[in-house]
């Protein structure tokens, strides 16, 4: 009988060990995308404002730079070997997860004006949007697009001396 029971037992405790996990990293998402939607420095304006003053584009931080070049650096890691080819289940599991952390890191040492803090705001919201859709596989296309839409967009945005426009152009 303890032959039938022990390996029972241990399966038990594997599934309630995994239960434990899975909740606790769906708790880590949920947490960082609610602080990215309600995320807030102090008595901001009502407006939010996107976009810099034509011809020009928001100044940036370090935290910033660290941030979107760890997005950055996660998204090249993950793009297919071969044009056309999908992501695959494990990439996009870690580029979530990067993107989560980066995100998490980026909302933790944010100390842009006011007009730049909201710019920053509308490509976090993408960011982690791109990255929820990464966890469905008949979204993943949509939501691996979605992140470089919003990569693109960032050096449109903000003075980065350090990124060239089209770093993607392998994805199309």
């Amino acid at each position: 009988m303890k032959q039938y029971l022990q390996p029972l037992a241990w399966g038990m405790a594997m599934a309630s060990i995994v239960a434990v996990a899975s909740g606790f990293a769906l708790s880590m998402v949920a947490s960082t995308a609610q602080a990215a939607m309600a995320h807030d420095h102090g008595p901001h304006g009502q407006a939010m404002i996107s976009e810099p003053p034509p011809g020009a584009r928001w100044s940036i931080d370090e935290a910033l730079r660290e941030g979107m070049t760890r997005i950055h650096e996660a998204v090249q890691r993950s793009l297919p070997d071969a044009p056309g080819q999908p992501i695959g289940d494990e990439a996009a599991a870690d580029l979530q997860r990067d993107i989560e952390a980066a995100t998490s890191y980026l909302i933790a040492n944010c100390k842009l004006p006011e007009a730049a803090d909201a710019a920053l705001h509308g490509l976090l919201i993408d960011l982690l949007r791109g990255a929820e859709a990464l966890s469905e596989a008949d979204q993943r296309e949509q939501g691996l697009q979605r992140l470089v839409e919003a990569l693109e967009r960032y050096p449109q945005l903000f003075a980065e001396p350090l990124w060239r426009d089209g770093f993607v152009a392998r994805l199309r």
